[in-house]
């Protein structure tokens, strides 16, 4: 019954991207040549070839018992809110106010809200952000951007709650604010089915609600930002594509149903499904958990001597392969004698140095410095509220991101780019 719920959701939310672009779209010819673009058009090509069929028995096997087109068929991809083109050095460079690391923010440009007072001038605005894990990078980071562009503006009135990955909690906080009459609410959910009645509540009351990254099961929210993980597993396949015709491939997944896992290695079965070469050798869920990404790299790598691939849906689970190949001293064990290709997601610091010293082959980014596009959504929906300009769109697609590779590469039209060229990065720093 959650399935269909999610899919009812995508559906919908798919068709009001659409309704949404058509009276945004402008400058159609530089649209055409983004990065964003690009990526979406080679999302229709090989989602079209995978749905007239997979030649590779191996990998269709896979993607038709995990029902990875029930979900792939619903998820949104589509244009960006306002015409907007994302170019890499884009947005602006602060510390950030939990972190205290030093962040470049990519998107503070996309759908922009000057810096002073907003709306009322006169009038202070009560906004709240729940989210989960100030102690987790990617969350941290998050929360920094929300709180760097909230500062941006005098008249607003922050505040920040970490629900601790308790559900019960989040609802608990959203009601507080919807009995003290807050003006707009900001979350990042955990989950989806247990947010979707604080969130309705919250709606039912006036406020204004905004969903960053993942979604509620409410279908009244105001808005979902979102970013695209179909532009994540496709770049890891055509990498593949492009590195090795041929490989043997071993499986680090997030939790089976989740959207990241459904769409990041649905997307990447599509891109490699008509190459005959790959074999899938094993498939496990790890969760997101580095430890139990080391554990199953581990047993694959006894269980199996030519191990040529380690696919990984994160930029923690592709730590953990990394850490267990090393430590079984097997990084060239590949057939031929050649390195094991170890694919990522997840643009941490740590991964981009692993990608520099060439022991990670790439990463898809997946930022988390998407906060502060939150903040200016119910901003805007706060606005519209009062007839003071008009509401952002219901789903806000955030822009693909090219793939970032040790050397620069040209993959059916993506540039990538490499890690110093990439000033994005989340986490802790590095040495080395």
């Amino acid at each position: 019954m959650l399935k269909l719920s999610r899919r009812h959701l995508l559906k919908t939310a798919a068709t009001l991207t659409v309704l949404a672009a058509a009276p945004l779209a402008i400058a159609p010819a530089a649209a055409e040549e983004s990065v964003h673009s690009v990526i979406n058009a080679l999302i229709k090509k090989y989602s079209d070839e995978a749905k007239a069929g997979m030649s590779n028995g191996d990998v269709s096997a896979l993607f038709e018992k995990d029902g990875f087109r029930d979900y792939l068929d619903v998820y949104p991809v589509g244009e960006l809110a306002g015409g907007f083109v994302w170019k890499p050095g884009m947005g602006a460079s602060f510390a950030g106010p939990y972190s205290k690391l030093q962040i470049k923010s990519p998107f503070t440009d996309y759908l922009p809200l000057a810096e002073g007072p907003v709306l009322d001038h006169n009038k202070n605005y009560r906004i709240g952000l729940v989210f989960h894990g100030f102690n987790h990078p990617w969350l941290i980071s998050l929360a920094d951007t929300a709180a760097w562009e909230a500062k941006r503006h005098p008249n607003i009135e922050l505040e920040v709650i970490d629900a601790e990955f308790d559900d019960n909690k989040m609802g608990q906080v959203i009601d507080t604010w919807i009995a003290k009459q807050y003006d707009g609410i900001v979350l990042w959910p955990n989950r989806e089915a247990p947010m979707g009645p604080p969130v309705d509540r919250a709606i039912a009351a006036g406020i204004p609600v905004v969903s960053l990254d993942r979604r509620t099961s409410s279908e009244q929210i105001s808005s979902e930002v979102l970013g695209n993980f179909y532009a994540n597993g496709l770049q890891q396949g055509l990498y593949l594509k492009h590195a090795a015709p041929e490989g043997n491939i071993i499986f680090n997944r997030k939790d089976l149903g989740s959207t990241a896992d459904s769409i990041r290695t649905g997307a990447f079965l599509e891109a490699i499904g008509n190459t005959p070469g790959y074999k899938v050798l094993a498939n496990y869920h790890t969760n997101s958990q580095r430890t139990l990404a080391f554990k199953s790299t581990a047993d694959a790598l006894q269980a199996f001597q030519d191990i040529s691939v380690s696919f990984n849906t994160g930029g923690e689970e592709a730590m953990g392969a990394l850490d267990a190949i090393r430590e079984a001293n097997r990084l060239n064990s590949a057939p031929g004698g050649k390195k094991i290709m170890i694919l990522a997601n997840d643009d941490a610091r740590e991964v981009l140095k692993e990608i520099k010293t060439g022991n990670i082959e790439m990463v898809s980014p997946y930022t988390p410095l998407i906060g502060d596009i939150g903040i200016r959504a119910v901003v805007m929906h706060i606005g519209a509220k009062a007839g003071l300009n008009e509401a952002p769109p219901k789903l806000i697609m955030t822009p693909n991101l090219p793939m970032i590779t040790k050397e620069k590469m040209n993959i059916e039209g993506i540039e990538t780019l490499t890690p110093d060229e990439w000033p994005y990065a989340y986490g802790p720093e590095v040495a080395g």
